[in-house]
This record gives structure tokens, C-alpha cells and sequence, in this order.
């Protein structure tokens, strides 16, 4: 059975500025592109606390700082797979 997990993205000035926007908007694209809505649960959080080290991303409780879109969308891809 396909595994689904959630995604939280830190919304805050700070990760927002760093580069979450671009994330969002790719992370949101790669979900309706490859149909995975239903799997995905894409939570936006004011902050997770690692501002200086954003942008930030937290899948199923492990965080990723200091990302780039490709990096997210490959996290995504490997927790679906797991």
C-alpha cells in the first residue's frame, strides 16, 4: 500500500525570503503534476525554528535545511518511495 506522509514548509519572513516561496510553488506544481495530492498532506508552518538556517522543510519529522526546490522535490520523492 502506497505510503503518505506530510510535508510541513516553514513560512516565516525569514525561510520565506530564502527561498521557500520558489519551494512552495514547485513543491505544489510536483503534487499536481504527478497526481499525488491525496498522498501529501502540505502543511505551511509561521516557523520551525532553524531561522538562520532556512529554508526549511520537515517530512514526516526530519528536517532539511538550506535547500533548494530540486532538493525538496527529491525528499518528497524518496519518503513516498520509503
Amino acid at each position: 500500500m502506497a505510503k503518505n506522509i506530510t510535508v510541513e514548509l516553514c513560512m516565516g519572513s525569514s525561510c520565506f525570503a530564502r527561498g521557500n516561496s520558489e519551494i512552495l510553488q514547485a513543491v505544489e506544481t510536483y503534487l499536481n503534476e504527478k497526481g499525488l495530492q491525496d498522498r501529501v498532506e502540505l502543511v505551511g508552518h509561521l516557523c520551525l525554528g532553524k531561522c538562520n538556517q532556512g529554508p526549511n522543510l520537515r517530512i514526516d519529522g526530519t528536517d532539511y535545511s538550506g535547500i533548494t526546490p530540486e532538493e525538496a522535490i527529491s525528499y518528497i520523492t524518496r519518503a513516498l518511495e520509503e
